[in-house]
């Protein structure tokens, strides 16, 4: 849509619409060609028209739209409403053409649209990895006119964009949009009472968060965890009570907020558990592959504090849950697992992984039979660091050689050799402990999980981002009322993937050559993944690829690359274009691999088949995601069951109410459809009188605050 505005003629002092509104644009001082001044019908002089102009200062400018005439008077004002309208649309404003006169006075200014344009091709100059794509050749812009007595007049308004614009919780992350709080004396306060330090602490769009420098405490060895099952604690009343107050609070706030706390026979409160829609709903996405950390403490109480992590699409840590348990033994984690599964619609993982404890691994063969157990490498590494300090401190070499042999081994005879190597190397043959870990090696040595996907968490990258991304974020020791700073650091881990989100929708990676392949990666996958996918499309170019077996319709290639000893051996089916690698990687980490790569453009198979483009890597992951609808079964306590079938209406009542604030006619559909099944589902109710009454019972019960309803609704028998 273009606007021009005709600054040789005068328009009146107020323009009437045809239903005879009065119109709120103001007068347009008329402008002559060399800007000197501005005069009206009656002669009036600058200083007086501009003096007699109806102004936008004393108006709510914030909402209203551009239109060729407005009048502005300061640069400031002018930019100001532009930002402002640019805000709510969703896109990002920048400074473009200015004309000055003699006296470097502006004679007319553009701002633009921040996508406008194009990047110039630098031809002297080769970026290693050059930034991702931002500009779309964009012609949304406005254009002021100035006066000599600084009147801005917008002289044209362009209004179409060709790009999607941001929604209103990514809005502020454009750049024309940022502002930075300072940390003020309160919050600083409050992080001190959290358990957080302030001197490392950083941004937030919700509040002001912090981040910790402090790593937190290794896994105990397997000595430490019999004691540690065979202890039964009391947490003092206060701390019990601030902690259910604390999730009460957070249920009243989110009705699809879960929590469930666990009592022994001695009604002494012995674990909790809880989570959120947003993790229920992440768990939907990205629940294929988690992990139990169980490696955190409360400082006064020593009690494992023990998050349910996964990884997103963006390659980050996400939290589906948590748990403080004050007692490790098997019927705890039963418990645990089975309320999990609860919460999660009983969708039982492909994956999960943990630290080496025996009740915990007995616990998942019995609540998770469908699920594939595996030690994260982890956890074996931070453990051994703590295990074996003496060679740590004497061998610097130590730590190097024994993660090389964990990740690097390609076969059962490589893993072999390397572990007889280290052990020989190190003195460590007479280490009970070497020995325990050497002998459950298929439940963590990659040469034996080859065909269980753990979405990138058994790689050395994960391992350095457990460290770097939620590790920091918490102190070695938990403070007692640790739970705040739980969620803080969840608000923050959210607010980082809300930020990867948007730069994935916003910007376009630069592409190594325009190749179908990896045009349909780059539209597909977020940029994290792409830049994986397009490594392996690189290393591929370098690679060998040989024939070396045919069987009916299977033929067999072997992919080498010159600089690697190891090599992949890849099955290829061209009837329906199945490749399968000798590596697994596509197996384990959902991605294709260099050799299957190779072999597909062997095979001048230009597009990427869509069976090898896992949607939990995409930048639409989220899209239509759900729980599960599956059968639960419980025991016959009518309370139990409806007070778990509201958690389940709810989780799917959020999901729609997310998803619907985003369009005001999606908003407006769902209100409309909501009133239309309210008065329908009253009317059920009231012919069945019993059935109402019994929801006012559970909902009635929901609402009790004391420590004795919980008992009662979340103890033994519910799971």
């Amino acid at each position: 849509m273009s606007m021009e505005g005709d600054m040789n003629t005068t328009l009146g002092v107020n323009q009437t619409s045809k239903e005879g509104d009065v119109d709120a644009m103001p007068t347009v001082p008329q402008t002559s060609e060399e800007g000197e001044g501005v005069s009206n019908s009656s002669g009036v002089k600058s200083t007086e028209a501009a003096d007699a102009l109806l102004t936008l200062e004393a108006a709510d400018i914030s909402q209203l739209e551009p239109k060729v005439g407005m009048v502005f008077h300061s640069e400031e004002q002018a930019f100001k409403f532009y930002n402002s309208y640019a805000k709510r649309k969703g896109f990002s404003v920048r400074k473009g053409h200015v004309s000055r006169r003699k006296d470097g006075s502006i004679r007319d200014r553009h701002y633009l649209c921040s996508n406008e344009g194009t990047r110039k091709e630098h031809r002297t100059h080769v970026t290693k990895k050059p930034r991702a794509l931002e500009r779309t050749n964009c012609f949304a812009r406005i254009e002021y006119k100035v006066n000599r007595d600084n009147v801005w007049v917008i002289n044209k308004f362009e209004d179409d964009h060709n790009h999607p614009l941001a929604s209103p919780n990514k809005v502020h992350m454009l750049r024309s949009h940022r502002k930075k709080l300072s940390v003020q004396r309160p919050f600083i306060t409050e992080m001190d009472y959290i358990g957080v330090k302030p001197a490392h602490g950083y941004d937030s769009q919700a509040d002001i968060a912090s981040v910790t420098g402090e790593s937190v405490s290794l896994m105990k060895n397997q000595s430490y965890y019999v004691l540690h099952a065979n202890r039964t604690r009391d947490l003092e009343k206060g701390d019990a009570q601030f902690l259910l107050d604390f999730l009460k609070a957070k249920q009243s706030e989110d009705p699809s907020f879960f929590y469930a706390v666990q009592v022994d026979e001695k009604d002494r409160l012995t674990n909790f558990f809880w989570t959120d829609a947003r993790s229920i709903f992440d768990y939907a996405c990205f629940g294929d592959a988690i992990l139990l950390d169980t490696t955190y403490q409360t400082s006064r109480y020593d009690i494992p504090f023990a998050p349910f992590i996964g990884i997103n699409h963006h390659k980050q840590i996400v939290i589906f849950g948590a748990a403080l348990l004050l007692d490790e033994t098997i019927e705890s984690f039963v418990w645990l697992f089975k309320t999990f599964m609860d919460a999660m619609s009983r969708r039982q993982p492909r994956t999960i992984l943990t630290g080496h404890c025996a009740s915990m691994t007995k616990a998942i063969s019995m609540v998770l039979p469908e699920t594939h157990h595996q030690l994260c490498l982890w956890h074996i590494i931070n453990s051994t660091s703590e295990i074996a300090h003496h060679v740590y401190g004497h061998e610097h070499n130590f730590q190097k050689d024994f993660e090389h042999c964990i990740y690097e081994g390609c076969s059962e005879d490589d893993l072999h050799k390397g572990w007889e190597s280290l052990m020989t190397k190190y003195n460590l043959n007479a280490n009970s402990w070497f020995g325990d870990l050497f002998a459950a090696r298929d439940k963590w040595s990659l040469v034996y999980c080859k065909n269980s996907f753990s979405a990138t968490m058994t790689t050395k990258q994960w391992s350095e981002n457990m460290k770097n991304q939620f590790k920091m974020l918490l102190y070695r020791k938990l403070p007692p009322k640790f739970v705040m700073q739980y969620h803080q650091s969840l608000n923050q881990l959210r607010e980082k993937e809300l930020s990867e989100d948007f730069e994935s929708r916003q910007a376009k990676p630069v592409l190594l050559a325009d190749i179908p392949m990896l045009i349909e990666a780059s539209e597909s996958y977020t940029r994290t993944i792409y830049r994986d996918f397009e490594d392996e499309y690189k290393s591929q170019l370098a690679c060998l690829c040989e024939p070396v077996a045919v069987d009916g319709t299977i033929y067999t290639f072997r992919v080498s690359a010159p600089q690697k000893r190891s090599y992949g051996l890849v099955q290829y089916d061209p009837s329906d274009v199945l490749v399968t690698c000798s590596c697994k990687k596509f197996e384990t980490m959902g991605i294709l691999c260099m050799h299957a790569l190779k072999v597909l453009n062997y095979n001048n198979i230009l597009h990427l088949p869509s069976r090898y483009i896992l949607k939990r890597w995409t930048r639409f992951a989220k899209d239509g995601a759900e729980s599960d609808r599956r059968h639960l079964e419980f025991d016959h306590n009518g309370k139990d069951i409806l007070t778990l079938r509201y958690s389940q209406v709810c989780r799917k009542a959020i999901t729609v109410a997310v998803k619907s604030a985003f369009s005001k006619d999606a908003l407006e559909f769902v209100e409309l459809e909501l009133d239309r099944f309210m008065a329908q589902m009253d009317y059920a109710l009231h012919n069945h009188p019993s059935n109402k009454q019994t929801a006012v019972n559970v909902v009635h019960s929901m609402q009790q605050n004391t420590i004795e309803a919980t008992n009662s609704c979340f103890g033994n028998s519910c799971f």
